[in-house]
């Protein structure tokens, strides 16, 4: 049985599905960034995991557009090509499997205004293209779940509890579609 491991932050955190599968490890962190899952390769080199799926970014972008209060900016083109040639390079046998980052919808106060979140999510698609051409240039698998979730330009409020983080729904339909797209997962 293939060994797998999710890493992520809290939307990969929060994906319980995923405990039902004994092969399965899930390394999600609420609230990582890219600077904070590079460490983490380290401890994923221990397992020695066949697939690894890595869905991160969300955290990272909410805190170049000034979401969080600390106020630094992390380089995210950059940083994320580090975690993901840190994996490459100590995990060579390993198939990787990049998510896109998810489209965010509003919330009724604060900065995720409906105007602001249509903006975002229109950021997102392009961060994703250059997740998708990363996926290319390390010879990993793109999965485009952004196409999936998003509808009339947000995430779908039925996979959602609150804009950004997925409801039980929404978790139900994402592991359907690694069913559908990255079946190797589950054999």
């Amino acid at each position: 049985m293939k060994k797998i491991v999710f890493m992520g932050d809290s939307i990969t955190a929060g994906f319980k599905l995923l405990s039902n599968y004994e092969n399965i490890i899930n390394m999600g962190v609420g609230g990582n960034k890219t600077t904070e899952t590079i460490p983490l390769v380290k401890n994923l080199r221990l397992h020695q995991p066949d697939i690894v799926v890595l869905m991160i970014g969300i955290n990272d972008f909410l805190c170049n557009v000034r979401y969080f209060d600390h106020g630094y900016t992390i380089p995210f083109y950059k940083t994320y090509d580090a975690l993901i040639d840190l994996i490459s390079v100590n995990l060579p046998r390993t198939n990787l499997y990049l998510v896109s980052m998810l489209p965010m919808n509003s919330r009724s106060e604060g900065q995720l205004t409906k105007e602001n979140v249509l903006e975002y999510n229109k950021d997102i698609y392009f961060i994703n293209k250059f997740i998708k051409h990363q996926a290319k240039a390390y010879k990993a698998t793109y999965l485009d779940l952004y196409s999936k979730f998003i509808v009339d330009g947000y995430l779908n409020p039925h996979y959602t509890i609150d804009g950004i983080h997925l409801s039980e729904l929404g978790y139900e339909t994402y592991l359907e579609f690694l069913k559908e797209n990255a079946k190797d997962i589950f054999i």
